[in-house]
């Protein structure tokens, strides 16, 4: 069971069972909110609790529009938490780097493909596949674009 907190430690984030992958995004969203690449571990929405105060910010709900992520950042240091699909709950990626790592309640981030990849900054020749948005068993195209 992994687990990490925020930058401070007020705010902790708890995960239950297997995460469904573990990923590099390149959409524009994830590089504002993180000021890089997205290192980040999806899984299912109902094995993700966060202990402490939280605020909840929604790019896409500010513009007037659906959808998006669901962005938790700890109220006190506003350190990234996790992202919930807000369109229908059911996915949170949690930051990897706060349940990631060598810590005692973390595990090793080990990612399969990398996301969002058209709107990447920088090529990135690792090997693993890029998608123009994601794999077809999370819910993607299930595209690949070259490396």
């Amino acid at each position: 069971m992994p687990e990490g907190t925020c930058l401070c430690g007020a705010a902790k984030v708890i995960v239950t069972g297997e995460p469904i992958a573990h990923l590099v995004c390149h959409c524009g969203d994830c590089r504002r909110w993180t000021g890089s690449v997205n290192y980040g571990v999806l899984v299912k929405h109902e094995q993700v609790t966060i202990e402490g105060d939280y605020v909840t910010f929604n790019l896409r709900k500010t513009q007037g529009k659906e959808g998006g992520w669901d962005r938790k950042s700890c109220a006190k240091c506003n350190g990234h938490l996790t992202a919930t699909k807000a369109d229908d709950q059911s996915v949170d990626d949690v930051c990897a780097a706060v349940i990631c790592g060598t810590g005692e309640k973390q595990v090793p981030f080990a990612p399969k493909f990398h996301a969002m990849y058209p709107s990447r900054v920088k090529d990135v020749k690792d090997g693993l596949p890029k998608y123009a948005n994601f794999p077809k068993d999370i819910g993607g195209s299930g595209e690949e674009v070259p490396e």
